[in-house]
């Protein structure tokens, strides 16, 4: 749940607790509540500061409602504060203190202190059995938002331990928790896990081209080259443009799996310069592999223009379709070439 949804749920949930509050905290607090239903926000809190109750639970209370008046004014640093003192005081009975700790480790979250916000989730888990109307939303929230704090911490085995118990609340794939886990499972060389995760995000993004490349990444990296071939084919037929990275390494599976037409293929939908001679040699290699003359004629004219010597390879493939005479004059330009020692 975003941090927003959370505060405004325990505004609009427990807005007055006039039973338990002393009956003067109980009339500044009303009055303060309605001053920010009219949009005097600043009002309210300057009302809530001035209020100095004895009673530990009304000095919870005013905290709690002058932390979220301070989020609200965009004052993160007095929101915490005041977030704290309200926990820190222990006088809210059922679930009103969880979800107040809940509203200060998120908020730490969302500010960069990780390390201070887990102190809290860590205590939110613990005790969220204790509470039965808490929804599983808000239970798993806490969970997802502990994994996201070991990953800002880079504590990638404690996340991976968070994610499960997530899932062990909420089965349903969902992009956010699957990301955090992939990233755990990345960085702890977890390459078949990894997989398995990939597949599921790619279910749930099968137009993300970065799911793609990450599962065929992973199938190469686990020396399964026939499903690292098969992906990036299967991109290319749920309609992905596939960029002329991938194109290259679809080009090298094909050549590894010896398939050289395929594989030259690929190198032929790779946007080439005209002065990229390694890649036109592989290009025209696959293609000669492959049987195809015409096409490796070309190619090989394509590299004889940048390098004389390759004229040696079109003069072959012109010997071998019997044409005696273009094939001599492609030889007299290598010849041409080494007698003047350039390009050779």
């Amino acid at each position: 749940m975003a941090l927003s949804a959370v505060f405004l749920s325990v505004i609009s949930g427990s807005a007055f607790a006039n039973q338990e509050l002393g009956m003067r905290t109980a009339a500044q607090v009303s009055k303060a509540y309605e001053l920010e239903q009219e949009e005097k926000l600043g009002e309210a809190i300057t009302l809530l500061e001035g209020l100095q109750p004895n009673a530990s639970f009304d000095r919870a209370y005013v905290a709690r409602m002058l932390g979220i008046y301070y989020w609200q004014a965009e004052q993160p640093d007095k929101a915490i504060t005041q977030l704290q003192i309200a926990v820190d005081t222990k006088a809210f009975k059922d679930e009103q203190g969880w979800q107040t700790e809940r509203m200060l480790a998120e908020l730490m979250l969302s500010e960069d202190m990780p390390e201070k916000a887990l102190v809290h989730f860590d205590n939110l888990t613990k005790t969220a059995e204790n509470y039965e109307k808490l929804s599983k939303e808000q239970i798993t929230g806490v969970w997802l938002n502990k994994a996201r704090a070991h990953y800002l911490l880079q504590q990638w085995r404690t996340l991976l331990a968070a994610i499960k118990h997530y899932h062990q609340l909420d089965s349903t794939p969902k992009l956010q928790p699957l990301s955090l886990q992939l990233t755990a499972e990345m960085q702890l060389n977890h390459l078949k896990s990894a997989i398995l995760t990939t597949q599921k995000l790619l279910a749930l993004q099968p137009d993300n081209l970065m799911w793609w490349q990450q599962l065929s990444s992973l199938y190469m990296q686990t020396k399964q080259y026939k499903l690292a071939l098969a992906t990036l084919v299967s991109a290319e037929r749920a309609g992905i443009e596939v960029p002329d990275n991938l194109q290259l390494s679809k080009a090298q599976l094909y050549s590894q799996q010896g398939i050289p037409e395929k594989a030259a293929q690929s190198y032929a939908n790779l946007q080439v310069k005209e002065t990229d001679i390694d890649t036109i040699i592989k290009q025209a290699r696959h293609w000669q592999m492959a049987r195809e003359w015409s096409s490796a004629q070309t190619a090989w004219l394509a590299a004889a223009r940048l390098n004389a010597k390759y004229y040696e390879e079109v003069s072959r493939l012109e010997l071998q379709q019997g044409d005696f005479k273009q094939a001599l004059s492609s030889l007299a330009k290598v010849q041409a070439c080494l007698n003047r020692k350039d390009y050779c």
